[in-house]
């Protein structure tokens, strides 16, 4: 867990994991520069034996979560997760994840990730699910096409010791935690996705990360020009070339010669006309589910030529 002045919610979210059903837990966390009273929260709990605090300068979360999985780790675990400092897990969240990693992986590298349940700021309310409204998702898919449409928040994402030491073999930088996780068990392990939901998401003005859709009242030409504005102002962009080109710095060796050729047209597809053609046009690469709205479709091609995948 990566702490940022959450002294408003992090103790409950603490609570419930370390409250976690039939499952040993070890919680490291790490805080960013925290200039509430997030830090006193975090010392009260530093006296347990199974919770490792490090206070650290103010590097933002991107890095800070870096720094958790590479380097603050609990050598004896034979799984880990990410949380957030502001949710809530329900009782039996691990343990439902370690039960899918174990039956659908074994040791192979695996990535568990499961919905969210979408709360209001007190959690007295649960609105849904957060996928219940995206479009389909094929979870089979070709790496490359899921490497595009990446789905998985970090605080549903559980994995396993294979893929612990996979993830330790290359630190990148600059990059989302969850995005980067994603992406390495994409083309070099495997993905199982649980449509349940063990953690209530809660939704308030200070998260980092949005998920609520505020487009819904709009008609047509509204949100036409609500999309166009947001392609102009690079909003939807994935950093897509630079997620391909650290996949590339770091596990090259590991891939196959097809998905190499494929991460490198997108690495330099700002640049190259050519390799924008051949990521519309090849039969190996969907810019998304062919299930999936035409609308969504058309978004991901005007994003590709706006260079803003």
């Amino acid at each position: 867990m990566s702490t940022y002045n959450g002294e408003k919610y992090v103790k409950q979210q603490i609570n419930s994991i370390l409250s976690q059903n039939d499952v040993d837990i070890f919680l490291t966390i790490r805080d960013d520069g925290s200039t509430d009273n997030t830090v006193l929260i975090l010392n009260e709990y530093s006296k347990l034996t199974n919770v490792s605090v490090t206070i650290g300068e103010n590097v933002g979360f991107r890095e800070s979560f870096i720094a958790l999985y590479s380097s603050l780790r609990e050598e004896n675990s034979n799984y880990y997760a990410f949380s957030d400092q502001d949710d809530e897990w329900l009782p039996e969240k691990m343990i439902r994840a370690i039960e899918m990693l174990d039956k659908n992986g074994g040791k192979k590298p695996t990535l568990y990730i499961s919905d969210r349940y979408i709360a209001n700021e007190d959690l007295s309310k649960v609105t849904g699910k957060v996928y219940d409204n995206y479009p389909p998702y094929d979870w089979n898919a070709a790496p490359i096409s899921r490497f595009i449409d990446s789905r998985g928040a970090g605080c549903v994402q559980v994995w396993n010791k294979a893929g612990q030491k996979l993830l330790e073999h290359y630190t990148p930088y600059n990059i989302t935690h969850d995005e980067w996780v994603s992406a390495v068990f994409t083309f070099m392990g495997a993905v199982v996705y649980d449509e349940r939901s063990f953690i209530n998401y809660r939704r308030h003005i200070n998260n980092v990360s949005g998920t609520t859709n505020t487009d819904g009242n709009l008609n047509f030409f509204q949100k036409l020009t609500l999309l166009v504005n947001k392609l102009e102002k690079k909003q939807f962009s994935q950093n897509i070339d630079y997620r391909a080109q650290l996949l590339l710095n770091g596990y090259r060796n590991q891939l196959s010669e097809k998905d190499i050729k494929s991460l490198t047209a997108f690495a330099e597809y700002k640049h190259s006309f050519s390799k924008k053609l051949y990521i519309l046009f090849s039969k190996k690469i969907k810019v998304t589910s062919s299930e999936a709205p035409f609308n969504y479709q058309l978004m991901k091609i005007l994003m590709l030529f706006t260079n803003g995948l």
